[in-house]
Parts: structure tokens; sequence; C-alpha cells
């Protein structure tokens, strides 16, 4: 976890965000035979900029971050939420 910088905006609410955190890296695509993790495709996304009070719920499990990887998008917001581009936000797992 890292101090935001205080032009970012909570990930969640929108609001000033006071922490970055890490997040997790997340597989997009995979071969034909899912058992074989010789192809796939990792994304390493940017950190997560949230709120104290996000921070904290994200933390305890009570919310869970989503990224849209839309072209028109590529954010962060909550998991199953819609995002700017009208496609749900997926979540990710760490």
């Amino acid at each position: 976890m890292t101090e935001a910088s205080p032009v970012m905006v909570c990930a969640i609410c929108g609001g000033a965000s006071t922490v970055a955190i890490d997040p997790p890296r997340r597989t997009f695509a995979r071969g034909a035979d899912p058992t074989d993790a010789s192809y796939s495709i990792i994304a390493l996304l940017p950190d997560i900029p949230l709120c104290d009070e996000h921070s904290e719920e994200v933390r305890g499990r009570k919310v869970s971050v989503g990224w849209c990887d839309d072209l028109r998008c590529r954010m962060f917001g909550e998991s199953g939420a819609v995002s700017a581009c009208g496609q749900p936000y997926k979540e990710l797992r760490r």
C-alpha cells in the first residue's frame, strides 16, 4: 500500500483517494486447454486508488474491486457495477 496522489479519486465512490493498494495480476485469456498454463495473457494493472473507508472495506472483503478492460474505460470500480462504457466491472481476485 502506498499513499495515493491527491489528484486521484477513489475507484469505488469517486471521492478523494488517500491510499493506493496493489492490484492482483489478472489472467485474461488461456489457450484451448484450460489445464495448459503455457499460454495465457496476464495483465499487470495500475495501483487501485481508494478512500480510507473503501480501503478498509476492500481489505475486510466487504467490497470487491473490479476492472473494466474495454478500450473505452480501462478503469477500476466496484465489482459487478456498470462501468462508464456499459460493461460490468469484472471482479479482481487475489
